[in-house]
């Protein structure tokens, strides 16, 4: 019975403190807490850049092959002959004049000896000739003598007329026989001539039988191998850079044709070489291609060890060269054709329309909207939008380095 109190006593004990505990935590939680300071939001950080002069270059990229300015073909206009000595070839860089080849000449040499010979003959019956007129004339003095007495004789009334008859018939016939040589004489002088003549074209062909370059240049292409047999209709034994002068031919779009000029800086990179070359716009073909719109611009390049024709190459065209206010491309905004940049002034976004001109290394030059100075978002597309306010994070502020 004792026991049973106490453990009653103890229940009520807990029951009370549990009750003032729960009546302490009320009190508190419902007691107000004091009044915090209310914190405004900074605006986000948007990292921004000062639009400023500098100095933009445009370029064209073009590209081609490496060609030779001007190609000679070196050829033969025999047929027949064999290669009998090689003296160059490709790579060589030869002068005008110099001998490339060596074709035999012994079939040549031959109709030489024999065009002499027939020479010979013609001069000694041109000499034969000469004396049958020698001769005639001689005949024809006679006759004419002859003639000139019997006429005399015959008016006398001493010869009879049989005998002046016969003066005046061999005076005619030594007359024939005079003209008759001196044709023979025309016919044998032209007969020289003729043989001369074919001389001279034998002649003609020995020389030929060695092949001369016909100008100074580098030697492309050797199809002239010793031993063979070349001739008229066998192509060119050799083809030649004319004073080795190579050049790029690029394809152009015929929309950007109208940019070009001649005298325009050039710098090629070759497939290969280690370093770029320099250059300038020779010329720009006239006509355009009907079935790619594409033209053809002539680059002459500057000497290059590392150049060879057929080369790949790539030309970058420096159309134009200025100063101008500028800013990164990637502070762009387009919509449609049109170009905006986010400026930034006073912490607040203004999206402004700008007139783009020259584009340079990653840059792009604004004609006007915006002045040196003013500063845009470095960024487009940074979920700003107009009438935003943003906390400007300069280059300089982050450490970047302005590239």
């Amino acid at each position: 019975m004792k026991t049973s109190r106490i453990l009653v006593l103890t229940t009520l004990f807990l029951l009370g403190g549990a009750a003032a505990f729960g009546y302490t935590q009320t009190a508190e939680t419902a007691a107000p807490a004091p009044a915090e300071a209310v914190r405004t939001p900074a605006p986000p950080a948007i990292r921004v850049v000062a639009a400023e002069r500098r100095e933009l270059v445009e370029q064209l990229v073009v590209t081609g092959s490496i060609v030779p300015r001007q190609e000679a073909a070196v050829g033969i206009d025999l047929s027949g002959m064999i290669v009998q000595e090689l003296l160059a070839d490709e790579g060589d860089v030869v002068k005008k004049g110099a001998v490339l080849a060596v074709l035999d000449r012994s079939m040549l040499d031959t109709q030489l000896a024999q065009a002499e010979a027939n020479r010979a003959q013609a001069e000694a019956s041109i000499a034969q000739v000469a004396a049958q007129i020698t001769d005639a004339e001689i005949g024809v003095r006679q006759a004419s003598e002859s003639l000139e007495r019997a006429r005399e004789l015959q008016k006398k009334g001493i010869a009879a007329q049989s005998q002046l008859d016969n003066a005046v018939n061999a005076y005619d016939s030594a007359v024939a026989k005079l003209e008759s040589a001196r044709k023979a004489l025309a016919a044998s002088t032209a007969q020289l001539g003729v043989i001369d003549a074919q001389k001279r074209n034998v002649e003609l062909q020995i020389e030929k039988t060695e092949v001369r370059s016909p100008a100074d240049g580098l030697i492309l292409d050797r199809n002239a191998t010793l031993g063979g047999i070349v001739g008229a209709s066998g192509g060119a034994l050799f083809r030649i850079a004319i004073d080795g002068d190579l050049e790029l031919s690029a394809s152009v779009a015929e929309t950007s044709l109208g940019r070009l000029k001649a005298g325009m800086p050039v710098e090629v990179s070759v497939a290969g070489a280690a370093a770029p070359t320099r250059g300038q716009v020779r010329m720009i073909e006239p006509e355009v291609n009907q079935t790619s719109r594409m033209g053809i611009v002539r680059i002459a390049l500057d000497e290059g060890e590392a150049v060879r024709v057929g080369n790949f190459a790539r030309g970058a065209i420096e159309t134009m060269r200025r100063d101008g206010v500028a800013v990164p491309s990637a502070a762009l905004i387009y919509r449609g054709t049109d170009g905006y940049l986010q400026k930034v002034a006073e912490g607040r976004v203004s999206t402004v329309p700008v007139e783009i001109g020259v584009r340079s290394e990653g840059f792009v030059e604004v004609v006007d909207g915006i002045a040196a100075g003013d500063e845009v978002v470095s960024r487009a597309g940074t979920f700003v939008a107009d009438g935003d306010m943003v906390t400007p994070v300069r280059e300089e502020d982050t450490g970047a380095v302005t590239r």
